[in-house]
């Protein structure tokens, strides 16, 4: 039995989705949450269901992909009290136009820089005060999507693989100080950004069973979780597959078709 009750927990992109479900997952009496979003009447919907539950929650509206709002914000909490957990979960996705059009660079670039980039912001942020007092927890919310990109949204499982790749290095490189780094990858999770997706969604869970999932995995110290495990095992049988079968294969995940 694995038991770990973070009480000081940062989320990012709680404003809806898996990040709001995370929020609500963890969020009780006794809990500090800090959460940050883009849309601050979504947010604070957020913010008020937590504090329902009990827990006493400070938010804040910054873009993650901005190094020194997130340093600051991260400067700001730790002035107050040392932060257990946290969580980078706020992301965005795109695609290729309807037709022939390919996605834009700068469509390419803002998934990359939010994904990836608001990532690495806060774990450098965060992770020289959990090196000094030698504790800490930080989970990265991946996807399925980094381990098998779709061929319609090359950018977003780009970021997403440079997720997982950065969390594996972060991880090893960290654990000399005692904090530790999961790795989180998600299948399809019923969410507003999820809808996006006109094509198959199998085995699609929703955000809380989601959000629950995940925070039994930090719980146990997964360094690497990805779910659910039917996806998981046809993405790694998929890997030996000459490329043409896989693409046949993976044309049912695409957004529109």
């Amino acid at each position: 039995m694995y038991t770990y009750s973070p009480t000081a927990i940062l989320i990012t992109g709680a404003s809806s989705g898996l990040g709001k479900a995370l929020a609500l997952e963890y969020g009780r009496v006794g809990v500090v949450l800090w959460l940050t979003g883009r849309n601050e009447a979504r947010l604070l919907k957020t913010v008020r269901a937590a504090e329902q539950q009990g827990a006493t929650v400070f938010w804040k509206i910054l873009d993650i992909s901005d190094q020194e709002q997130v340093r600051d914000w991260i400067d700001e909490i730790e002035e107050q009290t040392p932060l257990d957990l946290v969580i980078s979960n706020a992301g965005i996705t795109g695609s290729h136009s309807i037709g022939d059009e390919i996605e834009t660079a700068n469509t390419a670039h803002a998934q990359v820089s939010t994904n990836l980039g608001g990532t690495i912001n806060l774990v450098t942020a965060i992770a020289p005060y959990m090196q000094k007092r030698r504790s800490g927890r930080i989970a990265l919310i991946s996807s399925l999507a980094g381990m098998q990109p779709i061929s319609d949204g090359p950018a977003y499982g780009a970021s997403k693989a440079g997720i997982i790749a950065y969390g594996e290095a972060m991880r090893d490189h960290l654990h000399e100080w005692d904090v530790f780094v999961s790795v989180i990858c998600p299948g399809y999770i019923r969410t507003p950004m999820a809808d996006q997706f006109k094509s198959w969604r199998p085995f699609e869970y929703s955000a809380e069973q989601a959000a629950n999932a995940i925070r039994k995995s930090v719980a146990r110290k997964k360094a690497f979780f990805p779910f659910p495990w039917p996806l998981v095992l046809g993405i790694r049988i998929g890997k030996f597959l000459p490329w043409k079968l896989r693409r046949l294969a993976n044309q049912r995940f695409n957004y529109e078709r």
